[in-house]
């Protein structure tokens, strides 16, 4: 313990299994490699941390109901126009795992022609708890949790129990990689070229070490107003990699998987996957199969409800983030095939697919400002608060650090490889607005950060780091994972695919942008480095057979939907504003919206046990909230029953506010898990939620 009363504790073997002697990855075949965190613009996961922490996720398993079939895992498993389920991950549950084949161009159908190009969706299910007769959910519940880009499989081995414990236990989970992602093939891979005819395993590591170096020279140059030059650099590199993933492109054309991973082509997956799904379930035995109302909990009632609630043949669907772009795509695209969505931390589509996305950042500074007011209503349980301190103290001390860092950054040595480098403005100033997702999970830990850092202690930032001995060629050894788990650049792919206007912009024009994104929020400089990676792109997307320019989400006139979408905001979000959640709900006819009173980005940013019995009643009951009322600022309001610096408790909250409902407080519990493993494991928009903050609290103990 140190003389300000924290103890440094070592992450020594935290995050990396143990790993064999290396070889030199020119004279083998080697699988493996790891990937930084909070590198600007990059294309990796956090997720992928969370993969080697936890080895056992590697495991393909049983599902536990018959010992005798064999596990399988995705690479094994032969893809299918049909579903078909083989147990799978039986060392951490009772999942079950499908490759299901769909056309990439779906104006080129298998019926067609078998010759004509394919993509193979990895599905993981997450069976719910069924009685009686009934075996499986009417309709599975598709999560998306967000990116573009994140991982549906691994989301759902992570995230799927928990949220079976919000909607009800006896939800069937589906999670899906989407087209490019994940176990998913082909995959979005610009670095690896085949020398021969298909991309092998030699290619996948070569390819990952060549990205490795790409993404290490993003992080020196910094943010685009880090330098005189940073901008400048910045277009450069999108630039490069444009060119490169198009050179990749062209290697297969019109069947290249780059031309098709636009997000309407993902919303005509998810309805393969419904169909799929029905198909395979009509075929069960009559003894097996689903009972439809037993999915709904109607109360009685002696008028008709205004919409079926069944749900059979529609989509049930709850979108995070991105997640909520391309459940609205589907609900534009297949408005008669919607059962439930929840559409959770609104993207505003309009915006989205402009060239620079500039309405995201509207609430951006409410969320920072959020971080003084609330260090100071917690006085001594955050590390920042000095005694007297006002609001404003402890404001101006967060800009006091930011300025100096600017002026001086940090020089450390990593205690493992002895490899020095830098700590910059840009790499904190990233940090905090990554922390901006999920104030009650972080600030606690960015208190601690930047007392250190206000202190002057800086000894820590070795330990939270850690760049460089993340990058040793050792980590290209070991047990590898299975090969679909290399990265990819489907994030920008995905982005850049669905921009109707393209950014192709010069450097003036560039430099007149960040002053307008300037004038928004105090973090245009981190958003702004983010958003630029689509100048240049130039890869057109192929579109589905409904043309994004033709969905009715361009039309003047509400898009009338066979079952209420439902969409959920916080009062302040960093990146989807509550504006652009009132604006999308404008879209569909009867459409709910809960604005949830806390700050964070979707709404597992804080607990409530409002916003939860409202989103159980929705899936299970078929209760819509009321349609917002635009011109009087009339919707759905619920509190938030947690704040940053004063977490959910549920012993504590139980005796403090008694147990009503425990259906509802087991789902708060399981609300609270989901919190902490989304902002743990997800990545938004090329950055990971809780970057190395994550361990904040865990290397500095107050004392």
């Amino acid at each position: 313990m140190d003389r300000n009363g924290y103890d440094l504790v070592s992450e020594k073997d935290r995050l990396l299994p143990r790993r064999a002697a290396c070889e030199d990855p020119r004279k083998r075949k080697i699988k493996k490699t790891n990937f930084g965190l909070g590198v600007v613009v990059a294309t990796v996961l956090f997720l992928w941390w969370s993969i080697y922490a936890i080895p056992s996720l590697l495991s393909i398993g049983n599902d536990g109901n018959d010992d005798n079939e064999r596990e399988l895992s995705f690479d094994e498993i032969v893809p299918s126009e049909k579903l078909e389920w083989h147990p799978c991950y039986r060392d951490i549950g009772t999942y079950k795992c499908a490759r299901l084949t769909v056309a990439m161009d779906y104006k080129r159908s298998l019926d067609a022609s078998p010759e004509n190009p394919k993509v193979h969706l990895a599905l993981l299910l997450v069976p719910g708890v069924h009685t009686g007769s009934q075996q499986y959910s009417t309709s599975p519940l598709l999560i998306n949790p967000g990116g573009p880009g994140n991982p549906g499989v691994i989301s759902a081995l992570t995230i799927g129990k928990m949220i079976q414990g919000v909607v009800g236990l006896d939800q069937d989970i589906i999670g899906f990689d989407p087209r490019g992602i994940g176990a998913t093939t082909p995959s979005a891979d610009c670095f690896s070229f085949p020398y021969n005819d298909e991309t092998d395993e030699e290619d996948r590591v070569k390819g990952d070490y060549h990205r490795l170096l790409w993404s290490l020279g993003s992080r020196e140059v910094g943010a685009v107003n880090s330098s005189n030059v940073a901008l400048q650099k910045i277009d450069a590199r999108a630039r490069a990699l444009s060119k490169l993933c198009q050179e990749k492109d062209l290697l297969r054309g019109d069947d290249s998987v780059f031309r098709h991973l636009s997000t309407p082509s993902v919303a005509r997956d998810m309805l393969s996957i419904v169909d799929a799904w029905d198909e395979w379930t009509g075929k069960l035995s009559s003894e097996d199969r689903q009972v439809d109302d037993e999915d709904v909990e109607i109360e009685d009632s002696t008028s008709e409800p205004p919409y079926s609630l069944d749900t059979k043949g529609k989509l049930v669907y709850w979108g995070f983030s991105y997640g909520t772009l391309l459940g609205a795509t589907f609900a534009a695209m297949f408005p008669d095939r919607v059962g439930r969505l929840v559409l959770d931390g609104v993207v505003d589509a309009d915006h989205y697919v402009s060239p620079v996305w500039t309405g995201s950042l509207r609430d951006t500074d409410e969320v920072y400002k959020s971080f003084s007011r609330y260090c100071h209503q917690a006085e001594g349980k955050c590390a920042l608060w000095r005694a007297n301190d006002t609001i404003t103290d402890i404001a101006d001390r967060v800009d006091g650090i930011f300025a100096d860092l600017k002026e001086n950054p940090i020089s450390v040595i990593d205690p493992d490889s002895k490899l020095p480098f830098i700590v910059s403005y840009s790499d904190v100033k990233l940090l905090f607005f990554v922390a901006l997702y999920g104030p009650t999970e972080s600030f606690n830990a960015v208190s601690q950060f930047l007392d250190l850092l206000d202190r002057g202690l800086h000894s820590f930032l070795s330990t939270l780091f850690r760049w460089p001995s993340q990058y040793e060629l050792k980590a290209f050894c070991g047990p590898p994972p299975p090969p679909q788990y290399y990265p990819g650049e489907a994030q920008v792919s995905i982005i850049c695919s669905d921009k109707r206007y393209i950014l192709n912009e010069t450097l003036p024009e560039l430099e007149t942008r960040f002053e307008q994104l300037a004038n928004q929020s105090s973090f245009a400089d981190i958003w702004m480095t983010l958003m630029i990676g689509c100048d240049g792109w130039p890869i057109k997307a192929i579109d589905p057979p409904m043309r994004w320019d033709d969905q009715p989400t361009h039309k003047s006139k509400p898009i009338n939907t066979s079952f209420p979408v439902l969409f959920l905001s916080n009062t302040n979000d960093p990146v989807t504003p509550l504006h652009g959640a009132v604006k999308m709900s404008g879209k569909f006819t009867d459409s709910g919206l809960i604005e949830q009173r806390s700050e964070g980005h979707c709404s597992y940013a804080a607990v409530s046990k409002c916003t939860i019995a409202k989103i159980r009643a929705y899936y299970r009951e078929g209760k819509v909230p009321p349609h917002p009322n635009k011109k009087e600022g009339k919707w759905d309001v619920c509190e938030a029953d947690e704040w940053p610096f004063h977490p959910f408790e549920s012993v504590a909250w139980a005796q403090e506010h008694g147990v009503e409902d425990q259906a509802v407080f087991e789902a708060m519990q399981s609300a609270k898990e989901l919190q902490s493993v989304f902002y743990e494991n997800t990545d938004f928009w090329g950055e990971s939620s809780r970057l190395n903050l994550n361990h904040a609290s865990e290397f500095f103990v107050s004392g």
